[in-house]
């Protein structure tokens, strides 16, 4: 009921003399034009006065002094009547009617009001106060007990306008403004004004200021829909919270003081990282605020929420998530999806790239290791996985190598077998076991004639063309540092050049049986006299070291 549904407060010319002609033709008694208005007398000669009197198919009031009351609101036995400007009743119709008090705080200009069949106005005539609904013309109104039409956030419990900045908190329903009325049926976007709790949604983001522009959704009952996460409106999932704000952004209902330090922080211990992932895997994703449909299965990528991930969120940078049928996402955990493993970090994103990561049992990650660094030099990650005992045989204490695409938007999947991998811009040959409890992760050991640390092939440099390799440590050298750390005792030939070692290969304390020479393509070099870049040569035989000799 907009203003087209007002009605001037004036009546046709024809009505008028149709009304004048009908009152003239009375004489002595009934109605008689007196001093430029109308007055009627009963049949005993008596100026009727407080009472209704018929003129053809019109009814007029007549006020206490016994003149036809004209464009007026009448009050008659605690019901409330309009008159037009010819004095005749009106029914069936909008009213607007000045307020006296217009122009003082949260008055407005007009009030309105429905004056029925019987003339007589709607009014809430529930004696406790409740909101007191009416249809007209397939719309729903409300009125209060002076049956002036209520709008904007109304409370079921005492049926009127809520004029506080944070009536949303409280009301149930909302009847549009002081023009329209009409109960809110469906959606509806609501300006709303210094917004008590803004600071606690989504610091940061212009949409969570006090002055906000928020959907709400309104029942077929015009109650608006609160506390719910799961709504399913014309095939979409919606959230809405407890003041009945359509839910947009990232959100979660364990977001408190408590949990707040949680997107700032890493995982120091298991029982860190387990309350971290577990805190993570309630948000949930609702799109924009101008959309607000839950992503409820499947991949997106956004920036993630100030309460989810503080850093990511702070320096902007999206991450690819992945929403479980419920919509909330996998975070802490190595998930297989439609055929294919992915890893998400503590706090939800999509891990990508090479990434050392301790796991328990169920799979579910405890730590990610230099997960902003990217293991910044090779040696760094040589160091990593050996102080570790990364991927070693017969040591399980959680920790992998894993490689996941390194083209994240097109695939971001688990990756097994032998794999050309980035580290530290330079391409490396890793291998990763296709089986098992231990699929995904790169070995530490002797694999088809060849050595991994944490997957990685080990290689002796280019310029070295061959190194020496502990196979217990894993710590990897040339001749030349070979010499120097483990024969620092061992005998000089009298060959002319200098001879470590002898033919008996007999050295002072030394097991050789955990040394192997390795070339550049990683192979185990298994007999003969190899010469590195250094001027060394080495004597072997059935892989082990029989001799070294330096020119």
């Amino acid at each position: 009921m907009r203003k087209q549904t007002k009605i001037a407060a004036v009546v046709s010319a024809a009505a008028l003399l149709a009304i004048g002609a009908s009152m003239t033709s009375f004489a002595a008694t009934g109605w008689q034009e007196e001093n430029g208005t109308w007055v009627y007398y009963n049949k005993a000669g008596e100026m009727v006065t407080d009472s209704w009197e018929k003129s053809g198919d019109n009814w007029f009031y007549l006020d206490d002094s016994g003149e036809m009351a004209t464009d007026s609101l009448v009050e008659d036995n605690d019901d409330y009547y309009y008159v037009n400007a010819s004095g005749a009743m009106v029914r069936n119709q909008w009213v607007a009617i000045d307020n006296e008090d217009a122009g003082e705080d949260d008055q407005p200009d007009v009030w309105w009001y429905y004056f029925q069949g019987n003339g007589k106005a709607y009014k809430n005539t529930h004696s406790s106060g409740r909101l007191f609904k009416k249809v007209i013309n397939g719309k729903t109104y409300c009125f209060d007990e002076d049956g002036r039409m209520q709008y904007g956030w109304v409370k079921k419990d005492d049926g009127t306008t809520n004029h506080d900045d944070n009536a949303f908190t409280d009301c149930e329903y909302y009847f549009g403004d002081e023009n329209d009325g009409a109960m809110s049926v469906g959606w509806r976007e609501i300006a709303l004004t210094d917004v008590a709790d803004a600071d606690a949604e989504q610091p940061g983001d212009s949409f969570w200021d006090e002055d906000q522009v928020r959907w709400f959704f309104f029942k077929s009952s015009g109650q608006k829909q609160t506390d719910k996460t799961n709504k399913t409106i014309n095939g979409k999932k919606y959230g809405f919270d407890g003041y009945g704000r359509m839910i947009a952004d990232w959100h979660s209902a364990t977001v408190d003081d408590a949990n707040k330090n949680l997107s700032s922080r890493g995982s120091a211990t298991k029982a860190d990282a387990e309350k971290t992932y577990e805190y993570a895997r309630t948000f949930q994703y609702f799109s924009s605020p101008e959309s607000g449909a839950r992503y409820t299965k499947g991949w997106f990528k956004v920036v993630p929420g100030y309460f989810l991930n503080f850093g990511s969120y702070d320096d902007g940078s999206s991450k690819w998530y992945y929403a479980d049928g419920n919509g909330n996402i996998y975070a802490g955990q190595i998930k297989s999806i439609k055929g294919k493993k992915y890893a998400f970090d503590l706090k939800g994103g999509m891990i990508s790239g090479l990434a050392i990561l301790k796991t328990d049992p169920s799979n579910n990650i405890l730590e990610y290791v230099d997960s902003e660094g990217n293991y910044d030099t090779e040696d760094t990650f040589d160091k990593y996985v050996r102080d570790h005992k990364v991927g070693y045989k017969n040591v399980d204490n959680g920790y992998g190598v894993y490689y996941f695409s390194d083209d994240a938007d097109h695939d971001g999947s688990m990756k097994t077998g032998i794999q050309r991998v980035e580290l530290d811009g330079e391409k490396l040959t890793f291998k990763f076991t296709k089986e098992g409890t231990k699929r995904g992760q790169g070995i530490s050991d002797l694999s088809d004639k060849k050595y991994y640390l944490g997957g990685k092939l080990m290689t002796a440099g280019s310029d070295n063309k061959i190194e020496v390799l502990n196979t217990s440590t894993f710590e990897q050298m040339t001749v030349a540092e070979f010499v120097k750390k483990e024969l620092p005792n061992s005998k000089e030939g009298k060959k002319g050049a200098r001879q470590y070692g002898t033919a008996a290969n007999k050295y002072d304390n030394l097991d050789m049986a955990n040394y192997v020479v390795i070339n550049t393509s990683g192979s185990v070099v298994k007999s003969g006299t190899k010469k590195d870049g250094d001027g060394f040569k080495v004597v072997l035989k059935e892989n082990k070291i029989q001799q070294v000799f330096v020119d």
